[in-house]
């Protein structure tokens, strides 16, 4: 028997996306952190698609930077091409994606880690969670540590599950069943069984892949080119924006036809999804080109992006046909594509299924229910994606640090941050496929937008202790530059003289009939604030991360008053405490799913309870009547 302990503050399980973000955050908090990997090689991978970002994902990844995270950083360093999805919207969903160089992306990754003081890297599989029975607080167990595969145990006094997709994975090809984590690396196949002995509830969830393609393969003369953006816009707050202006890499667009759809569905039945061999549920938002062409009958093409994997490989990443089908159905139906009629496989698409942990055990901090010291974060609590993962490896990161250093818990609210709309959807709602995050999720989302992210999380990220004073002092000044600048406008007021009206005249605006603020002006849609410099002889000059709120808050200013109002009425109910210990069965009149669902997630005050799948409105006043009874009594007994 192996008798060798080592002794860590916190432990890491996992060094994807979330793993990362958890050891940084925890180690740069002055904790001594030690990260699990399955492979030390494949720090940060990316074992499906090769970007960063997206709608709603961007504005994850720019949350992350405010708060101190190292993502947004990254993919600056490491982006083949950049582009600001949905410009012809509102800003509420302009949302920033990198095209992403993998390999790359999980070299610098893995350096920043490498080079972080009070953290340490270790190749091993853990286990076996370690554990002492309590009753303290609600928690029945304490986390006191991890044994890995070689026998050896390491203490701590928190450890974070960032478990990915590798718990008792196996991937599927058609009939081929390979027993793996993603891209042939090695399961995780023993911690499971640790987790369930511990009373931790799992269950299987599946995702999938596409195929990776020769590059020289393929002939691009029949696909549209996709450029990138120019000028460049950094994902981190803290980067220079003259150090991504640089050449960018193309990807390419091409489209599923009739040829490629009946190819699937003579063979559907040798899909593992529809034979009935994978057990796991899969993501209703990132499709399989099968769930494609049987769910929607009526679609004659499907897009196909093809994406660079990196400037290391010829690898091209087919983007849209996701697929489980054999291989030999997958040749067939990928070479109908225009442009891949000669394509060769590198890499058959596949999907993976995996445990992860059942809806209900989280608490808000993404500590698991009945385990003090035992957090979780990414595709482990039943979400998707690598923005996800990473926005809950921080979340969960800085709550395990404030816990071992007798801090108060961060909270970040619906209100107050994408990272707050994916955290309580987590926490009280029943996803039965892996969730994705997406911009119809979040209530707020003209307030919750990816330009303002760090005039809405740096502070707490400076509270914390993961933003410096510099960096901070930076977001002091901007915001009194925006406000000024906003108030001056207001003020500034131009009259309908000869000089004014002819600038409305050539901006094809109609003339002024009285005198008219700046701000007004620009509200005008033929206008924006460079386009009135002819008119603002007061104006000085403003840097464009300034100036992009400035007509943001002028041109949105009745929207956005108008969300805030519904915020303040929000932010009652999630004021009104839902005491740890209540008894649900002495609430009379709940009805039963209601009482069922509260037992089993514990929301932890009336907007969770609220927002919980099978409670309605009439089961939210019967709580409400029940607590004020409850406290009146308190009161009296006082």
């Amino acid at each position: 028997m192996i008798d060798i302990k080592e002794n860590f503050d916190v432990i890491v399980v996992g060094a994807g996306h979330a793993g990362c973000e958890a050891a940084l955050a925890c180690s740069r908090l002055g904790l001594e952190t030690i990260i699990f990997t399955m492979s030390a090689d494949n720090i940060a991978f990316m074992p499906c698609n090769p970007h960063i970002g997206g709608s709603s994902k961007g504005h994850l990844v720019r949350e992350i930077d405010a708060l101190g995270g190292e993502m947004g950083k990254n993919i600056d360093k490491t982006f083949l091409q950049s582009k600001m999805l949905n410009t012809s919207k509102g800003p509420a969903v302009h949302s920033l994606r990198c095209q992403a160089d993998k390999m790359e992306y999980s070299k610098e990754m893995k350096k920043v880690l490498e080079h972080q003081d009070h953290l340490t890297i270790k190749q091993a599989e853990v286990s076996e969670i370690l554990f002492d029975d309590i009753d303290e607080d609600g928690y029945i167990h304490k986390i006191t540590g991890v044994k890995i595969f070689s026998g050896i145990t390491y203490e701590a006094k928190a450890v974070i599950l960032c478990t990915g997709t590798y718990l008792k994975s196996r991937c599927l090809t058609g009939e081929a069943i390979t027993y793996s984590g993603p891209n042939g690396l090695q399961p995780s196949n023993l911690l499971s069984e640790s987790l369930m002995n511990a009373g931790i509830e799992l269950r299987r969830f599946k995702t999938g892949t596409p195929a990776r393609m020769d590059g020289n393969t393929i002939d691009y003369s029949k696909m549209s080119e996709q450029f990138g953006d120019t000028p460049v816009v950094p994902f981190s707050f803290d980067t220079d924006p003259e150090s991504v202006q640089r050449p960018q890499v193309s990807c390419w667009l091409t489209y599923t036809n009739e040829k490629t759809h009946e190819i699937i569905r003579n063979n559907i039945d040798r899909s593992p999804i529809y034979a009935g061999i994978i057990e796991g549920v899969g993501p209703r938002y990132c499709p399989s080109i099968e769930d494609k062409v049987v769910k929607f009958p009526d679609h004659e093409r499907h897009q196909v992006f093809v994406e660079p994997e990196g400037t290391f490989t010829n690898e091209m990443y087919i983007d849209g046909m996701s697929s489980s089908l054999p291989e030999d159905v997958q040749i067939a139906m990928y070479r109908t594509v225009p442009g891949l009629e000669n394509c060769r496989i590198v890499k058959n698409a596949y999907a993976i299924e995996y445990d992860c942990l059942c809806p209900g055990q989280l608490h808000p901090t993404l500590e698991i229910k009945n385990i003090k010291g035992l957090f979780s974060a990414g595709q482990f609590n039943g979400s998707s994606g690598y923005e996800e993962a990473a926005a809950q490896g921080l979340y969960a990161g800085i709550n395990a640090a404030m816990q071992i250093l007798g801090k108060p818990y961060i909270s970040i609210d619906r209100s107050e941050g994408y990272i707050g709309v994916l955290v309580d959807d987590l926490v009280t709602k029943e996803n039965l496929e892996p969730y994705r995050m997406m911009t119809s999720r979040a209530e707020y989302r003209l307030l919750l937008r990816q330009d303002n992210a760090d005039i809405r999380l740096r502070k707490l990220g400076y509270e914390v202790g993961l933003i410096d004073e510099e960096r901070y002092q930076k977001l002091v000044n901007k915001i009194d530059l925006i406000e000024k600048e906003v108030a001056r406008l207001k003020k500034t007021v131009v009259g309908a003289n000869a000089k004014i009206q002819d600038f409305m005249e050539r901006h094809n605006s109609s003339t002024l009939k009285t005198a008219t603020s700046l701000a007004e002006l620009i509200c005008r849609p033929e206008f924006d604030y460079e386009s009135l410099s002819e008119i603002d002889s007061e104006r000085v000059e403003l840097p464009a991360d300034v100036i992009e709120q400035v007509e943001i808050i002028i041109r949105y200013e009745g929207y956005i008053d108008r969300q805030q109002r519904q915020v303040e009425q929000f932010k009652k109910l999630e004021k009104k405490l839902i005491p740890a210990d209540i008894d649900y069965d002495d609430v009379s009149s709940l009805r039963l799913e209601a009482r069922q669902k509260l037992k089993k997630f514990r929301p932890v005050n009336i907007g969770q309870a609220s927002r919980i799948g099978g409670v309605n409105p009439a089961d939210v006043s019967v709580l409400l009547i029940y607590l004020d009874s409850l406290y009146r009594g308190n009161a009296d007994e006082k």
